[in-house]
């Protein structure tokens, strides 16, 4: 055999196809159980995940990360709650038995907890540094963390979506579109 020009078999090529299209399938049959789950959610109010943030969320929790809640943005939408921009809020669950701790127990669960919650930005970090590799992206709608809570939780969220408020509402129509479209532009990275 010819070192140079090796000389695969016509055997080979098809069982290597039929092997990638089982992969396939199986990403796809774990992402439509994943989204079958999304619609089971309901926050506190009883409300669904929003529409247009179920496939960032799918992807968030098909990567191992602790999702808490999340919006789509919501921008003069009547009776709507939630922020103008789309996020997705990354939070370990709260750990078993920390309400009724004290003293130095409360303090390991605590930081056993925010250890948890630092692993998950940690993680997002390399995924997103991937992500822009080479990305063109407007610098406001580049995805970045905005901490909550008290134990190391974040919301992914472009940079400029705290600054919405201050637009106008067709520009603020505009930027959600552009924000929705990088979290989606993520979510299937």
């Amino acid at each position: 055999m010819n070192q140079e020009e090796p000389n695969f078999s016509q055997v080979q090529a098809p069982l290597a196809q039929k092997q990638i299209e089982s992969l396939k399938t199986e990403k796809e049959i774990a992402w439509d159980k994943k989204l079958v789950e999304i619609d089971e959610l309901a926050d506190r109010l009883g409300l669904g995940v929003d529409e247009k943030i179920k496939e960032p969320v799918a992807a968030f929790l098909i990567n191992e990360f602790t999702t808490s809640s999340s919006c789509e943005g919501h921008v003069e939408e009547e009776g709507r709650h939630g922020a103008l921009f789309p996020w997705v809020e990354i939070y370990a669950s709260e750990p078993e038995g920390w309400k009724e701790a004290t003293g130095e127990k409360k303090e390991e669960i605590e930081q056993a907890w925010t250890v948890r919650n630092l692993e998950q930005q940690q993680k997002m970090m390399s995924i997103l540094a991937e992500f822009y590799q080479g990305r063109e992206t407007p610098f406001d709608a580049r995805l970045v963390f905005d901490p909550i809570g008290a134990f190391g939780g974040f919301r992914v969220q472009s940079f400029g979506a705290e600054m919405m408020k201050l637009l106008p509402v067709t520009e603020q129509h505009k930027k959600r579109e552009l924000y929705r479209r990088e979290i989606n532009d993520f979510a299937f990275f």
